[in-house]
């Protein structure tokens, strides 16, 4: 029987860090895992608020409220408000920009194009890796003016 026991206690004390060089072995893992999946839900946050922001530049460009013939520059003005407006507050620490919205005319059916580009839109790896700071996320709408 003792050398049952001693058996017993030799195995014992052979697996007494196993747990800890499992757990240093695996948490890097788990922690990369996890920054990623917060990583890539940001990333689909900015991506959605672009996008809805450019629907409302979008929007406000093709409601018309003036003379014909400033049609266009109004509604590259309007778009433009509208989009800053829209993500004043929303994004912190993400820089946008709305580059001239493109209109195809002045008249009733012309299109109007709002593109909204976010840069520096990643959350946690742009501060630990200076590659993802240059990722950038755009979102563009077209529609016809009323």
């Amino acid at each position: 029987m003792r050398c049952q026991e001693k058996a017993r206690t030799l195995t014992a004390s052979r697996e007494d860090g196993i747990v800890a060089l499992e757990f240093v072995i695996l948490f890097p893992l788990i922690l990369i895992l996890l920054v990623g999946i917060m990583e890539f839900g940001h990333l689909f946050y900015v991506r959605h608020t672009l996008t809805n922001a450019s629907r409302e530049g979008a929007r406000a460009a093709v409601m018309f409220h003036s003379p014909a013939s400033e049609r266009m520059s109004w509604a590259q003005d309007q778009a433009t408000t509208a989009v800053n407006n829209y993500l004043n507050n929303k994004l912190p620490g993400v820089t946008w920009t709305v580059p001239t919205p493109v209109v195809s005319g002045s008249t009733t059916g012309s299109t109007v194009q709002v593109t909204v580009t976010a840069t520096n839109a990643a959350l946690i790896l742009g501060e630990i890796i200076t590659d993802f700071k240059t990722i950038s996320v755009s979102a563009q709408t077209t529609m016809k003016m009323e």
